[in-house]
């Protein structure tokens, strides 16, 4: 009796700590979305960001929700669906276009760390997640208009539904490997063919559980693929009837030019995406690379484990098979390397954090280190004070102060003060100062909000132009981010295009100006602005 009264509690406690620890996600989470409503300092980043922005704003105006493109796009509309539900509710802006990729986002971290559950105690999955929300990678798609986070959210869910219907009872089995295949297919109408290089990667966990042989995970996968599956069936025959075979060829080519596979492709592309994995994973390497030995070792041992199995399918085959398929791809571009980093980030969760302090030697002396550049950082921010909003500026340094300080604190208790910190308090320390610094710096426009002028000179236009304004001569990313903001646009290929129509502004390149002037000097333009 007293043995079940413990376990009861023990259970009850796990229960509360778990909530606790969803609690403070949400409210990381939360704070991320909180920060895209400063609008002053916050705009589309250039290209990416305002193309998917732009066309999601097309389908969203036009109504056509499945062959939206006057000619073949490159693309399944599935990458612009979530933004345009987003915009056709909540209006035109940043944060409403941003919307999809917060609430995926949030899910995938969710996901994330339920999974980490099956596999590590409820601290050990926080701490994998914290870290993952603090890479900079991951924050920045957290907050970015496009497809990336809801794959993300697509991948984690994938990875959820097969970890954890291994020991679930027959009818919750079925739903989720149901639940697996809607989200494989959903995933390929999001972001076309890319998806399948986490599809591949995922075969060594499928392996893991020993799915391959089963003849329910079969037919159930295939039953949700086919179910999920309809969304994109529907947009490639509008595509089909649309534009005929080359509206369908154009989605493969696209597909083939970004591939070129070549062993050159292989030697140039690794230390590409390496170099650029260490740096927009921070911290994580902090905490992997004193333990990589201790990770090949349980690769290669305790192979009756079958949780170990899965974990190592997850956490080492998984990321080792995509960034090597990732780099026989020739087209290199960072933001691929977002897929891969959920399951690296749950390698961190390995730490045993009942070690002795001082096995966190190193984790605490670059505690020290990274005292010094937030300090160095908050010097810089000080002396470039003149060119921010004053409230940017005190949001920003007071964050890097702050962030410093946490630093300082966890390098000093361990090396200096007799009462030390535990090592969660430590990394906890460390973790939250890189979350507070990019929230900070993000929320003020310091950071990733490169086009305030470009918003700015449109919401002038849209106060002054109620009759539209004609864009010429633009470079490509000046145009993608003004025809989002601007109401009524116009893309003029030539100046013999231009109607009579009276009201209108026009909008140019600067080094076309005298041209410009000359050539519609009849014309009825109301005002003109060169850039």
């Amino acid at each position: 009796m007293q043995l079940l009264i413990r376990l009861s509690m023990c259970s009850l406690l796990k229960k509360k700590t778990i909530n606790v620890h969803i609690f403070l996600l949400s409210l990381l989470i939360f704070i991320v979305f909180i920060s895209l409503m400063w609008a002053d300092v916050q705009s589309l980043i250039a290209h990416d960001e305002g193309l998917y922005a732009r066309r999601a704003k097309l389908i969203s105006d036009s109504g056509d929700w499945l062959s939206p493109f006057a000619s073949p796009h490159h693309k399944t509309v599935g990458s612009y669906w979530a933004i345009a539900i987003s915009l056709k509710i909540f209006g035109i802006s940043d944060w409403a276009s941003r919307l999809p990729s917060i609430v995926a986002g949030y899910i995938a971290t969710l996901l994330f760390y339920f999974t980490s559950l099956r596999y590590f105690k409820p601290l050990n999955s926080l701490v994998a997640s914290l870290a993952l929300i603090a890479m900079p990678i991951y924050f920045q798609s957290l907050r970015t208009a496009g497809p990336d986070m809801i794959l993300i959210a697509l991948i984690m869910a994938q990875v959820y539904f097969l970890t954890s219907a291994k020991d679930a009872p027959r009818r919750v089995f079925r739903w989720k490997i149901f639940g697996f295949g809607a989200c494989v297919a959903m995933s390929f109408f999001v972001r076309s063919l890319v998806a399948l290089i986490p599809l591949v990667s995922l075969f060594p966990l499928i392996l893991a559980l020993q799915y391959v042989r089963s003849i329910q995970f079969w037919i159930w996968a295939i039953s949700g693929l086919f179910l999920g599956s309809i969304p994109l069936m529907f947009n490639l025959l509008s595509v089909f009837e649309d534009h005929g075979y080359s509206g369908l060829v154009s989605l493969v080519s696209f597909a083939s030019r970004k591939a070129d596979v070549t062993e050159w492709n292989l030697f140039s592309s690794l230390p590409f995406y390496f170099t650029r994995l260490v740096l927009l994973t921070f911290p994580a390497f902090v905490f992997l690379l004193p333990r990589m030995q201790s990770f090949g070792k349980r690769l290669f041992s305790d192979k009756a484990c079958g949780l170990r199995i899965e974990l190592n399918a997850l956490t080492i085959l998984f990321p080792l098979i995509y960034i090597i398929l990732l780099s026989f791809i020739g087209t290199r571009h960072y933001h691929y390397l977002l897929p891969l980093v959920p399951l690296l980030a749950l390698n961190i969760a390995r730490m045993n954090l009942i070690f002795k302090r001082s096995a966190f030697r190193f984790e605490t002396g670059f505690a020290g280190v990274m005292f010094v550049l937030y300090m160095l950082g908050a010097c810089a921010l000080y002396f470039k004070r003149d060119y921010l909003l004053d409230a940017a500026f005190y949001t920003g340094f007071f964050a890097i102060i702050s962030s410093s300080i946490l630093c300082f604190y966890a390098f000093y208790s361990r090396f200096f003060s007799r009462r030390k910190l535990s090592p969660f308090a430590s990394i906890f320390a460390f973790l939250m100062a890189q979350y507070l610094t990019i929230s900070a710096l993000s929320a003020s426009g310091i950071i990733w909000s490169t086009n305030k002028d470009l918003k700015a000179l449109a919401s002038s236009i849209n106060s002054e132009c109620k009759s539209g304004v004609y864009l010429y001569g633009l470079p490509s990313k000046d145009e993608t981010i003004l025809r989002f903001y601007l109401d009524n646009s116009y893309v003029l290929r030539s100046l013999g295009g231009l109607s009579a129509e009276y009201g209108r502004c026009l909008v140019a390149v600067e080094s076309s100006k005298s041209q410009v002037l000359q050539d519609l000097s009849s014309h009825k333009i109301s005002n003109f602005y060169f850039r």
